[in-house]
This record gives C-alpha cells, structure tokens and sequence, in this order.
C-alpha cells in the first residue's frame, strides 16, 4: 500500500473535465435562485474529500456568494443540505426543486453536514 498526498486540483480537474468517471459520478453543479450559493452532486472523489460516508446523499456547497443569505446564515462550501424544509435532499436536482418553490422572502430550513455534525440553518429567499 503507498500513501500519499491527494492532488486535490488535479482530482478537480478530473472531474470538471469529465475524464474517468461514470455518467453518474459527474457532479451536476447549479446556483440556487434567491440564495446566493451553488451546489454540486455528491462524487466518490467529493465524498472521499469530505470524509463523508459511502452512502451519504445531498447536494454539496461549492461556493457561497460574499455577503448573500447563504452566507449570512453562516453556510460554508463543504456544507451537505441534507433536507430542505422537510423533503430529503438526494442530489442538486433536488435541492434547486424544493429551493425554487420557496417564494422570494421566504424562510428556508436547510439540514446540512459539516464536518460530521447535522445541524439546522435558517435562509431568507431574496
């Protein structure tokens, strides 16, 4: 066995560039409407980087825009929204669906991953 460091930009590269992987191991990435933050499908690579388990579903935080309700709710790229309200969050189709029937305005109760702790974040739609 070799142990060694993950090239985290090449494994990246990899991924965008859609080289070696499976139809369903493309992460679709989406930004959601109203919240200021894009998410991704959840990878073996994405899942291996966050150490998340084999079977762990939701969509994944890739970015977060500066001063967005994202970002004011204290969401963070790495977070796994794991339910959105009280629908389960399996994938970004998911997670764009129950974003987008929430009305500018209106309050969303995120479930998320970080670091191994689920946790409830509360976002306000623009």
């Amino acid at each position: 066995m070799r142990v060694g460091e993950l090239d985290l930009d090449a494994e990246q590269a990899a991924i965008s560039g859609g080289r070696g992987g499976r139809n369903n191991d493309t992460p679709q990435q989406e930004a959601s409407s109203g919240f200021g933050m894009s998410l991704s499908n959840i990878t073996p690579d994405v899942a291996r980087r966050l150490r998340l388990d084999d079977n762990a579903r939701g969509a994944v935080v890739v970015d977060v825009d500066q001063g967005s309700p994202a970002a004011r709710a204290g969401i963070m790229p790495g977070d796994v929204i794991t339910r959105v309200g009280r629908a389960p969050v399996g994938s970004v189709a998911d997670a764009s669906r129950e974003l987008g029937r929430i009305a500018s305005g209106g309050t969303a109760i995120l479930r998320i991953m970080r670091s191994g702790q689920d946790t409830a974040v509360v976002v306000t739609k623009e």
